[in-house]
């Protein structure tokens, strides 16, 4: 690895006060430069910040926060830090779910009781393409916001979900998450870097990089399913993952599947817009 490659890659890791498994998409490489920093960060549920996290994260510059999660999992945890609601008040947050536990047809697919594996990944385009419809139109509605304005349908800074009227916030970049933002983070994620221009060996890299944190944190994260796991048992669950991601990615690239789920090619554009380097020609307006 390059020294300028490192430098980038340690500054994608991102050591908010109590975040989870949080970094940057920016700085990963594409045929006309890094992707943008500052734009889009990824990490796991967001009830882990410190109210010193999300001064951090609004002083990163994030307004926005897209949450993947079912609605049963959006709330606070004995084990999480008492935080009052006005840390968040400046933030749009939408509650966004990829999934739902009450289709029969999905949970039996599973074979775990949460999704945890790319192979499933396919599962969602087939029982939520509307859910995923939904998340990847937001982020193109928020990718056009001008400076200052508020997506529509944010939610209230007292309790994540509901409606709101408070002030806008000024703020261009998304925070998006699932849990643990390992698969249901890493599949959008994964759909913005390629329409950046990002290789997708480099998104498969990005993703073995939650794969890591997640089972660093599992030893002393005392989770119900999921533990710490030794080399030799972690790398081949960890290789199976990547193998499928590489398979998904192959079979279901963004380009082809979002105007599949009926996003415009405005729309489509508008996420490419959101990591990729900026056009290196000259304005011709300008001067």
């Amino acid at each position: 690895m390059s020294d300028r490659h490192r430098t980038e890659s340690d500054r994608r890791e991102l050591a908010f006060d109590g975040a989870l498994n949080l970094r940057d998409l920016g700085g990963l490489p594409t045929a006309h430069g890094p992707t943008r920093f500052g734009r889009v960060v990824r990490g796991g549920r967001r009830e882990r910040l410190t109210a010193e996290g999300w001064q951090q994260l609004a002083a990163y510059g994030i307004g926005h926060v897209i949450d993947l999660r079912t609605p049963a999992e959006v709330h606070r945890r004995p084990t999480d830090p008492p935080v009052p609601a006005t840390a968040w008040e400046s933030f749009d947050i939408l509650q966004l779910p990829v999934e739902d536990f009450a289709v029969a047809d999905y949970v039996d697919a599973l074979d775990h009781p949460y999704l945890n594996h790319p192979k499933h990944y396919p599962l969602l385009l087939a029982h939520f393409p509307a859910e995923l419809a939904a998340v990847m139109h937001a982020l193109a509605r928020i990718a056009r916001l001008p400076a200052g304005t508020r997506s529509p349908d944010s939610s209230d800074p007292a309790e994540p979900g509901s409606g709101s009227s408070r002030p806008t916030s000024p703020r261009p970049g998304v925070y998006i998450h699932c849990s643990a933002g390992r698969d249901r983070t890493g599949l959008v994620s994964a759909w913005l870097l390629q329409l950046a221009g990002v290789a997708d060996a480099e998104i498969i890299a990005d993703y073995r990089r939650s794969l890591d944190w997640v089972n660093e944190y599992h030893r002393t994260s005392g989770h119900p399913v999921e533990k710490h796991e030794p080399p030799a048992v972690f790398e081949p669950w960890a290789r199976s993952r990547t193998e499928a991601l590489a398979a998904f990615l192959r079979a279901h690239p963004a380009a082809e599947v979002l105007p599949r789920l009926g996003l415009e090619a405005d729309e489509v554009g508008a996420l490419a817009s959101l990591l990729a380097p900026p056009d290196p020609r000259p304005d011709p307006s300008a001067g």
